[in-house]
């Protein structure tokens, strides 16, 4: 009788020491605001979501894992949480730095009076591509360019095809690639909202900043879905162009041949 509890008892032991960790918690800025669409994840692996609109998130980290959470923003520093303070399931609060934004100088040619385009539509298409279900975070996907001089970033043009769900909102991001590294190059996020109304249409997303993007660099701008309401799916028409898709929580990208159809402009500096 002795050994059979013994058994039991070692077999709930190993239970126990298998079970998944829930991390819940709310991610604020020094001001106590709270931060919305915060990537959480563990560094370099597939495992994170996206904070909500209020900043709150839930994070099911798999058994056996103790490493630490990255919590990543544009428009704030990263921060990054040890495996001890989340471990027992407590509710967190972090708390997010501003970062430090170098202001630029910039000239215009006047002569030149319309933005050029820097990564244009390819003259082959492929299909379609969509975000699906609850897509929010899944996946970020855009062109790779590289231009001889300097531009100012102005516009970064998406073509939709459908959109299913009763509203999406779109992140847009621009990265230099750097020794196969994604370095965001802006301060501030830019995000647009999409609606059935804008099936067969094109999105205008602009950011708010200077963004200038150096000659001879390699560049990649993308688009994500950050949230949703209803139920759907959302998507783009499709060219033959080389393209990033990666993990919006930090997961491996990947090199493919395919490329929603979007087109990315700015002004030569002088």
């Amino acid at each position: 009788m002795k050994k059979s509890i013994i058994i039991v008892l070692l077999a709930s032991i190993g239970i126990a020491t298998q079970a998944q960790t829930t991390v819940k918690g709310h991610v604020i800025n020094e001001q106590g605001v709270s931060v919305g669409y915060v990537s959480i994840c563990i560094e370099e692996d597939s495992v994170g979501v996206i904070s909500d609109a209020q900043g709150q998130f839930t994070l099911t980290v798999p058994a056996g894992r103790k490493d630490e959470l990255t919590f990543t923003h544009v428009s704030y520093q990263t921060a990054t949480i040890p495996y001890a303070t989340y471990a027992d399931g407590r509710e967190l609060t972090v708390t997010l730095r501003d970062k430090f934004v170098e202001l630029v100088d910039v000239v215009v040619d006047g002569n030149k009076n319309k933005p050029q385009t820097l990564s244009g539509k390819s003259w082959i298409s492929i299909g379609k591509a969509a975000f699906e279900g609850d897509c929010k975070g899944d996946l970020e996907w855009g062109p790779i360019f590289k231009k001889k001089k300097d531009y100012l970033l102005t516009d970064i043009i998406v073509s939709i095809d459908k959109c299913e769900y009763e509203e999406c909102l779109l992140s847009f991001n621009c990265y230099e690639i750097r020794d196969k590294k994604f370095v965001n190059v802006l301060n501030k996020p830019i995000y647009k909202c999409v609606t059935p109304a804008d099936n067969g249409k094109q999105i205008y997303a602009r950011p708010e900043e200077f963004v200038v993007l150096k000659g001879k660099k390699k560049y990649c701008v993308t688009i994500s879905v950050v949230d949703i309401k209803g139920k759907g799916r959302l998507s783009f028409p499709v060219n033959f162009k080389s393209s990033y898709a990666r993990n919006n929580v930090k997961g491996k990208m990947k090199k493919i041949p395919g490329c929603p159809m979007i087109v990315v402009k700015g002004y030569e500096i002088e």
